[in-house]
């Protein structure tokens, strides 16, 4: 297996796994924007004031179909290029296509969603109210602060999803014990 083809298979993989997270979370934007409220910038979070109960409800609710979204379709990638490869996936190879979709999605966190979005275009939905004009809205900064936290911690998943998909497939286990 080549670094080539792992990392075509980011692109690929990578750019379909941004575009279903950023369908995902523009749908719970629209739904209520205050479910995202812990990642809004301090000084929009201090003048809104703590999060409606209902807010809080809703972000559980969401939660777990968040991870199984950004979780499953990376597990999926990877037992994909196993099978690309025969049925065989190291596990170096495993946890560069895990972690480079992650980072993919970093990226268009980052620019399109917190940049782009929230930041440049900024919709009047995503504007929580009594909060309109705070300088928060305009921090680009922030906003790669907040993130780049998320690079290293983005590595024990990676290591997790790479140690579960890693390996030979049983089929190809079982003919290579059989032709010895």
């Amino acid at each position: 297996m080549t670094y080539a083809k792992v990392w075509q298979r980011v692109r690929k993989d990578g750019r379909n796994l941004s575009l279903l997270f950023g369908a995902f979370t523009s749908m719970t934007l629209l739904l209520n924007p205050e479910i995202w409220l812990n990642d809004y910038p301090p000084d929009i979070k201090e003048k809104f004031g703590p999060q409606s109960e209902k807010a809080r409800r809703q972000g559980w609710l969401v939660a777990i179909p968040f991870f199984l979204l950004l979780i499953g379709p990376v597990v999926r990638s990877n037992l994909a290029l196993k099978k690309e490869n025969g049925g065989v996936l190291p596990f170096k190879m495993a946890f560069l296509n895990t972690y480079g979709q992650f980072v993919y999605v970093w990226l268009f966190d980052l620019v399109i969603m917190d940049w782009l979005l929230f930041v440049t275009v900024q919709p009047k939905r995503i504007v929580l109210p009594g909060t309109e004009g705070a300088a928060g809205y305009k921090d680009y900064g922030f906003h790669l602060k907040a993130a780049l936290p998320a690079l290293p911690i983005m590595i024990l998943p990676s290591l997790l999803i790479a140690a579960l998909t890693y390996g030979r497939s049983p089929q190809n286990h079982l003919l290579s014990e059989t032709s010895s």
